[in-house]
């Protein structure tokens, strides 16, 4: 995935510079609305999952996925320089490594209770309100910066569970839980899904800032852009301070108004 979004990026670039052909060039005075979709990688910088009480243990969070669809409308303030607003929701998410946990059976010497953790991610839906201006190099090829307030909507930890109880002395003698602790039926479906809602976790407002490129021909637009999270989105009292950090590559298609 990284490597092809480097190649796209490398690839507008290159048109970007090299040729005029297929854009219409803007002219002051004009509008335009751009409706517009695409992914986005994210994650929150600094976050982390603990694992052990006294913070020597913790899984960081990495890059997820996640999709992008909404609306610029833009007005050329001169021949060369537009001024965009747009209204994008955004499906930002980020992920964790899979570890496992275990502990000596209380009363016990060779047993031990354990639990994996899979897939586990968080789920954000975000509003952005993005304001930008476009500074067209040529009629194709745009730079692109400003400011973007983004207004959280939902926020969900969700991963996979498995636990049970194995025999240090005998490891291939495993009996798994089910949902109610018990022993697992021969059969039952023993890993769990779990999902907590975890919006309260985290303040609800954030700003960054944006800054990237365009592509633009026969009124289809490429768009790659990094947004660097300036909001401290965690509440008071975590240690470390999350702030947003996205790449996003979007298409849109340029209407005349």
């Amino acid at each position: 995935m990284k490597n092809m979004t480097s190649r796209l990026l490398a690839f507008m670039l290159v048109c970007g510079v090299m040729t005029n052909a297929g854009a219409q060039k803007r002219e002051a005075g004009e509008w335009s609305i751009i409706p517009k979709v695409g992914v986005n990688l994210f994650k929150l910088a600094d976050d982390k999952v603990w694992l052990s009480e006294d913070g020597s243990k913790y899984v960081n969070s990495s890059y997820k996925l996640g999709f992008e669809g909404g609306v610029d409308i833009e007005y050329m303030v001169h021949d060369r320089i537009g001024l965009t607003v747009g209204a994008m929701y955004a499906m930002q998410n980020e992920k964790y490594n899979d570890f496992h946990k275990g502990e000596k059976k209380a009363g016990s010497e060779n047993l031990y209770e354990f639990s994996k953790f899979e897939n586990m991610r968080v789920n954000f839906g975000f509003l952005n309100v993005p304001v930008k201006f476009n500074v067209y190099l040529t009629d194709n090829f745009a730079l692109k910066a400003g400011v973007q307030l983004g207004f959280m909507l939902s926020a969900k930890f969700k991963y996979n569970v498995v636990s049970g109880l194995y025999d240090k002395l005998n490891p291939g003698n495993i009996i798994y839980y089910d949902a109610d602790g018990n022993p697992a039926q021969e059969g039952s479906n023993v890993y769990l899904a779990e999902e907590i809602d975890v919006k309260d976790s985290y303040k609800h407002f954030d700003i960054s800032i944006p800054v990237g490129f365009s592509y633009e021909y026969e009124n289809v637009i490429l768009e790659a852009q990094y947004r660097i999270g300036l909001s401290k989105l965690n509440l008071d009292g975590y240690a470390d301070k999350l702030r947003s950090s996205v790449f996003s590559v979007t298409v849109g298609y340029r209407l005349g108004l």
